[in-house]
């Protein structure tokens, strides 16, 4: 999803509401969801309300608005080694600039993506709001940037897969390792960013998280949190060792440059036949794939990657892809990619090639988020499973979005 659509944290997926009644409020002898250190009973839960606070905007979308003017302020490198940190904490690209963004930029260097930075559109009544971001025009040199990295450790932890690099090969396990750990790390930067995000509120309104539906919040963020732990640690340690073990990577090359790229690092519902995937464990810890979608000059790839020790849960998922012919597994990215990630950086050619009803398809399936999100992912799980039953079924009318047209 990663793993909300992020940036509108009050309204998760169904699929991770995995908590029982007694976790929706908060417990006096627990750690106060401040981050004091201290119990909920001695730190916050007494704490003067400051009165009440009115505004014509949803609290999404206040929440929104935070967590952009907070992208601006909190700059920290994740590299593991942070007494070697050189230069500024810069703007790094998830998706390279000069390797991946530059193939898909227009004469004039402008993508087509979503733009979080920029105001969202709000439609609906206020108790019934929807948050529209729509797909615009961004310059390449700002596309998936974020502050994650200083500029020594962007430059060197990245350079075997930076401009000048050779292209992609599927059999170099370093190659896969980065480009695992940057859908990874970049998505881990934005849940951290989130956790201190609902920190900082709740120290100011602890009593606004009387609510059920924001005590939930908080339990799903610190249960990402600690799904996101062990994957980074595991991580940490290899970059430190100069080794890249661990990670198991299903590569799907296909035979064009397509017109789009992406990264996620999300957990899908459903297989190519619409078969339901577990994963999540007896335990309810979530286990997700590093995904990302990129174009080369003269063919392009889907990689997906998990830990070893979590490859059980998608070993039958990998088998599958890897058996199934190109069309059949380009039909199912068409239709995952769209609804599971916000982070679509498509050319203005294959923009422009939608219908207009492709492209509010689109937008629409981009922005739907918990419960409208949930029912749409439970569809397309039926539409694949109808797919797998016809014995007719050519694959390669992927419908009026296409992201996988050949341009």
């Amino acid at each position: 999803m990663t793993l909300f659509k992020d940036a509108k944290i009050f309204f998760d997926s169904i699929k991770e509401s995995r908590l029982p009644p007694d976790q929706l409020y908060i417990h006096d002898d627990e750690q106060c969801p401040c981050g004091s250190g201290k119990i909920f009973l001695e730190c916050c839960k007494n704490k003067p309300d400051p009165g009440p606070f009115s505004s014509p905007k949803p609290p999404e979308v206040l929440l929104m608005e935070r967590m952009r003017k907070s992208l601006k302020k909190r700059r920290i490198c994740l590299h593991p080694d942070q007494t070697s940190c050189q230069g500024n904490i810069k703007e790094a690209h998830a998706l390279q600039n000069h390797k991946i963004i530059s193939l898909l930029a227009s004469n004039d260097n402008h993508v087509i993506m979503q733009d979080q930075t920029k105001q969202s559109i709000v439609s609906g009544d206020p108790l019934n709001s929807n948050i529209i971001v729509p797909f615009s025009k961004v310059s390449g040199n700002k596309a998936t940037t974020q502050s994650c990295f200083c500029d020594l450790h962007d430059t060197e932890l990245f350079k075997t897969i930076e401009a000048g690099a050779p292209d992609f090969d599927p059999q170099n396990e370093e190659m896969r390792f980065l480009y695992a750990y940057k859908a990874f790390i970049f998505e881990y930067a934005k849940q951290l960013q989130l956790m201190s995000i609902l920190k900082e509120t709740f120290s100011e309104r602890p009593q606004v998280f009387s609510l059920p539906n924001l005590v939930k919040e908080y339990r799903i963020q610190c249960m990402r949190m600690e799904e996101f732990t062990p994957v980074k640690s595991h991580f940490d340690a290899e970059i430190l060792l100069g080794t890249h073990n661990g990670i198991e990577t299903c590569v799907v090359k296909i035979p064009y440059q397509i017109g789009f790229a992406n990264y996620a690092y999300t957990a899908p519902d459903f297989d190519l036949n619409g078969e339901r995937i577990k994963t999540i464990d007896n335990c309810r810890k979530m286990h997700r794939l590093a995904v990302t979608v990129f174009p080369e000059s003269n063919q392009s790839y889907i990689l997906l990657s998990c830990l070893s020790s979590e490859e059980k849960t998608y070993h039958d998922f990998f088998s599958q892809i890897q058996i199934s012919g190109i069309e059949k597994v380009l039909f199912y990215f068409n239709l995952f990619l769209p609804l599971f990630s916000e982070n679509l950086v498509i050319s203005e050619k294959l923009w422009n090639n939608h219908s207009e009803k492709g492209q509010l398809g689109l937008v629409h399936m981009a922005n739907l988020i918990g419960t409208d999100q949930f029912k749409m992912s439970q569809a397309i799980g039926m539409a694949l499973r109808n797919a797998a039953k016809n014995k007719k079924m050519e694959y390669s009318k992927r419908g009026v979005i296409d992201l996988f047209q050949k341009l």
